[in-house]
């Protein structure tokens, strides 16, 4: 690779750039990636360019590019996700890959644009069949690790059926999209109250927590604590605020339901224990879990092996740490463990993007769910000081075990500065 600095760009390729740094921060705003990685990302693609001086601010809503250098001082800004709807996983793979290449030349802006507007226009792999069967694979896997009764796994299993049909009715709607969680939440729970009279005997949460899951905004908590440990004060408390209301909604559908069809207190009798699943139904729940995302988020082929290696890691060292350490803090070791395993998948095997592993992750570790029982138990004045604080304290474990996994990533693992990893350089 040449050593020589890369020309100055003419001003319509500076244009074009400032054009492609834009919607590249604008998809991956989209994609929900962190906004400090979206940063560097401007910066070192605008240098890759030969274009000098850039300054990034970026928030989940917008985006400022600033130039200062010899040639002009300007400044840029682009609104939030510029496309309604949540990016799918094979799109945020795309959007990511986008960057990677970008960051290293590999691709011209322009051609990261039509990139870009491919993928803004690429269709779900699987089709409308696929997205309902996936999403109902994907809650039967949440329920399998929550080992409801054999009943209550058919029940789940409706319940998913019944989410997905509106999830698919909505999905172009953007209006209809906004109020879903509570749409979803509130029909669930009714569902629920009214099959408890009918004999169901279920903790209720049991059966909400899967169909519900991809609601649950556990992975926007998660990425709000990492930016606030960065400084980004900003984007933090704003993505903090915004995950909240994700609960509150969610909660004030449940609630609703179940305040509109009143059930009595024993439906939530413990079910005997002989009814109950095996204690191997929740690493079954683990594959299950990721066989249905695969094809509810329509995720590329190649990815599906990481991201269940990611998952299983993910569990199995939060189940590991929980024999020794009890409570919120096995999500800790749970998260170091995922984000180092999803580092050494992208850089060192050249797989699909961190957080594209990180999401199936994410779920399973849930701190969205524990935040949902602990509002919902809020709202109806039986819950404690000790069930807010545990939501908390997760919380950061998860937020803390990311940060200290890419550390450890970075200093012991990274390729440049450990030869051994360096297969490929000591084979010549």
């Amino acid at each position: 690779m040449s050593d020589l600095p890369t020309p100055s760009p003419s001003p319509a390729e500076r244009a074009l750039l400032l054009k492609f740094l834009a919607k590249l921060g604008q998809a991956q705003l989209a994609g929900g990636n962190a906004v400090p990685l979206v940063e560097r990302d401007i910066v070192l693609i605008a240098r890759q360019n030969g274009l000098h001086g850039v300054t990034a601010f970026v928030l989940p809503t917008g985006l400022f590019i600033e130039v200062d250098d010899a040639t002009e001082h300007k400044l840029d800004l682009a609104t939030g996700p510029y496309r309604s709807g949540q990016l799918r996983l094979d799109q945020i793979e795309e959007v990511l890959v986008i960057a990677r290449d970008a960051r290293v030349g590999r691709i011209t802006p322009e051609r990261g644009l039509d990139r870009l507007e491919a993928m803004w226009r690429s269709r779900h792999r699987y089709g409308k069949v696929g997205f309902v069967l996936g999403y109902l694979v994907t809650t039967l896997g949440v329920a399998l690790m929550l080992r409801p009764s054999l009943v209550g796994l058919g029940v789940v299993a409706l319940l998913a059926l019944l989410c997905s049909g509106l999830m698919l009715w909505v999905r172009k709607r953007p209006a209809w999209a906004v109020i879903m969680p509570v749409v979803a939440s509130f029909a669930l729970s009714a569902a629920v109250a009214l099959s408890y009279r009918f004999g169901l005997k279920e903790p209720a949460m049991t059966l909400l927590i899967p169909p519900l899951i991809t609601f649950l905004p556990g992975m926007m908590l998660t990425v709000a604590v990492i930016e606030l440990a960065y400084s980004n004060v900003i984007s933090g408390a704003s993505r903090l605020v915004a995950g909240f209301a994700q609960l509150i909604l969610l909660a004030f559908g449940i609630l609703g339901g179940f305040k509109a069809f009143p059930f009595p207190t024993s439906g939530d009798a413990p079910v005997p224990v002989l009814s109950r699943l095996g204690p191997i139904m929740p690493w079954l729940g683990v594959l299950v879990f990721a066989i249905g995302l695969h094809v509810y988020q329509s995720s590329k082929p190649r990815s599906f092996l990481f991201m269940l290696l990611t998952a299983a890691v993910a569990y199995g060292a939060q189940t590991l740490s929980g024999i020794y350490i009890h409570g919120a803090s096995t999500a800790f070791f749970g998260a170091a463990a995922m984000t180092i395993v999803a580092l050494v998948i992208e850089f060192r095997f050249n797989g699909p993007p961190a957080i594209v592993t990180f999401i199936p992750a994410f779920w399973l570790l849930a701190p969205g769910s524990f935040g949902l029982v602990s509002v919902a138990n809020l709202a109806t004045s039986t819950s404690t000081a000790e069930d807010i604080l545990t939501f908390l304290f997760t919380l950061t474990g998860i937020a803390t075990g990311c940060l200290i996994g890419a550390f450890v990533y970075s200093g012991l693992l990274h390729p440049r500065n450990i030869r051994w990893w360096r297969i490929e350089e000591t084979a010549r």
